[in-house]
């Protein structure tokens, strides 16, 4: 995911023009897909494990929601159009409506309580999950028409937001259909007798169902022909393809990543996925372009640029997500009180801050 944001950000024009990166586009496109999808895999698990204690609405719940609205807090707070209450309470409705924007974590968080409701609804996950599935489907084969209508036109600004792409990046259609698939899929992969056997299916499944989709996008005509790569079954068919694949690779080596240095790292690193997802992200999109252009002297570089820019912003921030992990486990109550802090501070600094601040001003002085 840092490698896409910075490939994003300030990679030169002219070499978005090659196959190469045609090639790095398509791959990139999995990234998003992925961490969708294994959030809706970590919810299975979740009620899997805790399910009971959540349908008794007791402390287990509570602090699920808790944590489900510190990730919407810092969603939100990473759209705002101007950090400045004062700038805020006097923007027109038009300069809001970012604000309103849906981006990969509101699509998470949604996506977790409309699952947590419906489980909660049926009260069993085994009719959640063929629900979920089932919907998943759906969303795959109609988000085509949804999209079509342009909803801007007759729908209230909110509902609008949440699923038209042209303001919301990774609007809830067609993505949280990763969601709910990945729900499914761990379901099914968690309740297989074999293991094993499944992961190889999800291996060469993998591989041979991306051919077949292409062969049919080469010789079969549909609806969504002239938007197979931004909405259609087959594009999210392929993602999901590349997904299970790499899951089944996974699984397959398990036993031999699980006693390794770099199978600990990558386990540490995905439970701190939301940390370095913050923090990469307000660096990429906050300073990155004037960084790039305060040492090389232009906004945009080639691979080798792009590379080196990606190692740099990586290295510290897996440094620093080693570390914070280390304080969670070691010193739980320190760690809650410094998110306490953080939220707070984020609150004040919001209201305090006035219309006319800029921080490139104050580091130009």
């Amino acid at each position: 995911m840092i490698e896409t944001h910075v490939t994003n950000q300030i990679l030169h024009p002219v070499l978005r023009n090659t196959e190469w990166f045609q090639f790095l586009n398509i791959s990139n496109g999995f990234v998003a897909p992925s961490f969708i999808f294994c959030a809706g895999a970590g919810l299975w698990i979740a009620l899997s494990r805790k399910g009971t204690a959540y349908l008794g609405m007791g402390r287990e719940l509570g602090v699920y929601l808790r944590r489900l609205s510190y990730i919407l807090f810092w969603a939100y707070m990473m759209h705002v159009p101007f950090f400045s209450m004062e700038w805020l309470l006097s923007a027109s409705s038009e300069q809001l409506v970012p604000w309103l924007m849906i981006d990969v974590l509101q699509t998470i968080v949604y996506s977790s309580l409309f699952t947590l409701a419906v489980f909660l609804i049926v009260r069993r996950l085994h009719a959640t999950v063929w629900f979920l599935g089932s919907l998943s489907v759906i969303i795959m084969c109609c988000t085509l028409f949804v999209w079509q209508t342009q909803p801007l036109a007759y729908m209230p600004i909110p509902v609008a937001v949440a699923i038209t792409p042209d303001i919301s990046p990774f609007p809830l259609l067609p993505w949280s259909c990763y969601f709910f698939a990945g729900f499914f899929i761990t379901h099914v992969f968690m309740l297989a007798r074999n293991h094993q056997r499944l992961a190889t299916w999800f291996l060469c499944g993998g591989v041979v169902l991306p051919c077949i989709l292409f062969l049919l996008k080469a010789f079969v005509e549909t609806p969504w022909d002239a938007t197979w790569w931004s909405t259609s079954p087959q594009l999210a068919l392929f993602r999901i393809s590349g997904i299970v694949a790499v899951w089944g690779l996974l699984y397959l080596v398990e036993s031999r990543l699980q006693s390794s240095t770099v199978g600990k790292l990558m386990q540490t690193i995905g439970t701190e996925s939301l940390f370095l997802y913050l923090s990469h992200v307000i660096i990429v999109y906050g300073s990155l372009h004037e960084l790039t252009r305060a040492v090389t002297g232009s906004y945009t570089v080639g691979y080798a640029g792009v590379a080196t820019a990606f190692v740099m912003v990586t290295a510290p921030l897996v440094l620093i997500a080693l570390w914070w992990h280390g304080i969670k486990k070691s010193k739980p109550v320190l760690a809650r009180r410094f998110l306490a802090v953080q939220i707070a501070w984020m609150i004040i600094s919001l209201m305090i801050t006035p219309a006319t601040f800029s921080m490139i001003e104050v580091l130009s002085k």
